[in-house]
């Protein structure tokens, strides 16, 4: 019944975002606006045992502006050592004078499922997650409507909360005048949906709600000839071509849209639910949601995440921030986006962009200059944005930027010492320029 419920509000409930706000940055208790950027504590080697190292680099980010880290901070890393790798984190974070804003899942609580966690939440929680199916009938990812995974998702975001929030790094803004915490409770909105029945018959509800039970307009609408709501199938491929619909080929593009948006809602929902239970508990709890890529963009990794993601603007609407992990500064179509957004939901937008191992070398050989780079990312940040930041430090793939302390490792994508100190000197002077335009707004 609870399943039904939660199909019911799907269906009924208003995403609407809330009343745009005055456009102001996001600062901490200092007043010193947002300036961030992804950083592992745990998971890679050698930073999960150097302590030292971690110190070092935190300060030397400190020291150059950047005053918040985004951190895993899920359940799955919880569990790895009975918050041991977490409290680290925050002690750490606390010595080097930085704040955490902690992703509390990865992909919608998709880090709770398989058959060894499922066990360990039902201990831990009392629940029993329903997975979800992939098309061939195995199981698949759990689903976030399950009234399981948002009560486990609540319990474990209390337990975080009450851990971190008083004697922990956990990042706190100024918002309306008062200083509060926020909580990411996903990093990447992303759900790509299970052939399941009960997920079947929400989609067939939420697609007769939208066609006002009119199946002569769907088929209009979706080029298709279906004569039931029943015979809708979301794994049908003929129908449902996400994959030709991201090269702008598939046959039934409105169908596909559809199937997007239900996914994205389903997400929204799910999050807002937890958010809900959330506030009653910390009224002045702020929840920020990340989007790994631009809206609006044509960039084909941006819409193939999208569109096998559920991955709409939708999908965020439950949030009060929305952190953008961008591919590359925007075009001024993405600008218009982000701007427009801001505008029609009230919500404060962090921007980040994606580093690379590359930019070292380009600024060293000239091939890119420093203003270049200002241009490129602080000034259009301080434009549209209300935070600003980088994706990533160390995630020790094609995006860190740091050197790399052992040279066996990762030998593609290795730093020299130059090049590290080229791209650091970049990422200080962006910061330096991102919070002096919005220090002068401030003046205004």
């Amino acid at each position: 019944m609870r399943l039904l419920a939660v199909c019911c509000v799907i269906i009924t409930v208003s995403c609407a975002g809330a009343n745009a706000a005055k456009d102001t940055a996001l600062r901490l208790a200092d007043g010193k606006p947002l300036v961030g950027i992804y950083y592992f504590t745990h998971w890679w080697e050698p930073w999960k045992s150097s302590d030292d190292r971690i110190i070092q680099d935190l300060k030397m980010l400190k020291g150059r502006g950047f005053n918040t880290i985004m951190l895993d901070s899920e359940w799955s890393q919880m569990i790895a050592g009975n918050w041991k790798l977490l409290d680290r984190g925050h002690e750490l974070a606390k010595k080097a004078g930085v704040e955490i804003l902690p992703w509390l899942s990865l992909k919608v609580w998709a880090d709770i499922g398989g058959a060894d966690r499922a066990e360990l939440i039902k201990d831990m929680y009392g629940v029993t997650i329903e997975h979800g199916k992939n098309p061939d009938g195995t199981d698949g990812r759990v689903k976030p409507y399950d009234p399981a995974v948002i009560e486990a998702g609540y319990r474990y975001s209390v337990d975080y909360i009450e851990r971190y929030l008083d004697s922990g790094a956990l990042l706190h803004v100024m918002w309306n005048g008062k200083l509060r915490p926020v909580v990411a409770l996903t990093v990447e909105l992303e759900w790509s949906g299970s052939a399941d029945v009960l997920t079947q018959q929400m989609f067939r509800l939420w697609v007769r709600a939208k066609y006002g039970d009119q199946l002569s307009k769907l088929n209009k609408e979706w080029k298709t000839s279906y004569t039931g709501f029943e015979q809708i199938d979301m794994y049908d491929d003929s129908v449902f071509d996400l994959k030709a619909h991201v090269k702008k080929k598939s046959q039934h593009p409105k169908a596909v849209e559809d199937h997007v948006e239900f996914r994205a809602q389903v997400v929204d929902i799910s999050l807002g639910e937890i958010k809900r239970r959330l506030l009653e508990k910390y009224p002045d709890l702020l929840i920020a949601s990340e989007l790994p890529y631009q809206f609006d963009s044509d960039h084909p990794h941006a819409e193939s995440y999208r569109v096998s993601g559920g991955a709409n603007i939708s999908s965020a609407k439950h949030a009060d921030m929305l952190v953008i992990r961008a591919t590359d500064s925007l075009t001024k179509a993405e600008e218009k986006a982000v701007l427009k957004h801001k505008k029609q939901t009230g919500q404060k937008i962090i921007l980040t962009y994606r580093t690379y191992c590359t930019w070292g070398p380009k600024l060293l050989e000239g091939t890119t200059t420093y203003n270049q780079m200002n241009e490129q990312f602080a000034e259009q940040a301080a434009r549209v944005a209300d935070g600003f930041g980088f994706y990533s430090w160390n995630e020790m793939v094609d995006t860190h930027v740091v050197q790399d302390p052992v040279p066996s490792l990762h030998e593609n994508s290795r730093i020299t010492k130059e090049e590290f100190e080229a791209t650091f000197k970049s990422l200080g002077m962006m910061a330096d320029t991102f919070i002096k335009a919005k220090d002068a707004e401030d003046d205004e």
